[in-house]
């Protein structure tokens, strides 16, 4: 993650939703947090897996920050078949493709932290989303005219919509109903320790959007030769500070998914039949592969 995204990523995790950075692995069952680990030396750069959880639902119904691994592969997905879409037209029209200057990143959310991950790798070193190869560009590419630009945007958000309207309806209701576990008590209790777990860190913070304020402020203007040091200690910081937290909001919210599961059982049914065979078939009409962070 370069220091622009960084800074756009933390501002985002403000907000009540972060589109930021627990748990087990992507790919295995997801079932209950597992210890950061303290820093030591620079952590081993994080990876992607290929690995679909056991049930497909848990892509678009995650619980737990190391699940929501496998919804950051999913959004990412879901944006670069529209990419690659828009890329198609483009080069039939021999234009440059619209719309690929910013590059795709895995987002997670801070509704959803993955402490896991940032316990590992920081706020700073997400995991790199692999590049598909693209197609053979034309010699002399040029810039399209906005009449052409429109018709291959057009395209691309036409493919990217097919593929996540096999799930959206589902994911926005649950993401509306796991608002409910901030009201918990025994998370409330958790984190209103934050600040002084963060203190006791050497970060003084009133709460936790102040924290991400001062992981960007920090990050942003850390010298290069401090980066890593900086980020591995803030990381570090936040992941041990807010276990508890998570402690209590785990199980809140894998009671409100059963509770969902049984309230939406003929939309689950659908969704788990139809989700793997709509994202095969982009992947190989695209030619692209579903892949999910993973420390």
């Amino acid at each position: 993650m370069n220091r622009t995204s960084l800074a756009r990523t933390l501002a985002a995790a403000a907000a009540a939703l972060l589109t930021a950075a627990c748990g087990t692995a992507a790919g295995s069952s997801g079932q209950g947090p597992s210890a950061p680990p303290a820093p030591t030396t620079a952590a081993a750069p994080a990876r992607v897996t290929h690995t679909l959880p056991r049930d497909p639902a848990l892509m678009v119904l995650p619980a737990t920050g190391a699940e929501s691994r496998w919804t950051q592969g999913l959004d990412v997905f879901v944006q670069q078949v529209a990419r690659t879409a828009a890329a198609d037209c483009a080069h039939d029209e021999g234009i440059t493709p619209p719309g690929q200057e910013v590059p795709l990143a895995f987002i997670s959310y801070a509704e959803l932290p993955d402490l896991a991950f940032l316990g590992r790798h920081g706020f700073g070193h997400g995991t790199e989303v692999p590049v598909p190869t693209p197609a053979a560009s034309p010699a002399a590419a040029r810039s399209g005219g906005a009449a052409e630009t429109r018709r291959c945007r057009a395209e691309g958000e036409a493919a990217g919509a097919a593929v996540r309207d096999v799930y959206l309806p589902v994911q926005r209701a649950w993401f509306g109903a796991l608002t409910a576990s901030r009201n918990d008590p025994a998370a409330s209790r958790a984190l209103r320790g934050l600040p002084g777990c963060l203190a006791d860190h050497g970060y003084r913070v009133r709460d936790e959007n102040a924290f991400f304020a001062l992981v960007d402020s920090r990050l942003m203007n850390a010298p290069a030769a401090d980066y890593a040091r900086e980020d591995s200690a803030l990381g570090s910081a936040y992941a041990l500070c807010m276990r508890p937290v998570e402690a209590a909001r785990e199980p809140v919210r894998r009671h409100l998914r059963e509770r969902f599961l049984a309230e939406h059982a003929e939309e689950i049914r659908e969704l788990r039949t139809a989700l793997v065979p709509a994202l095969r078939r982009a992947e190989r009409t695209y030619g692209l592969r579903l892949a999910f962070p993973t420390p």
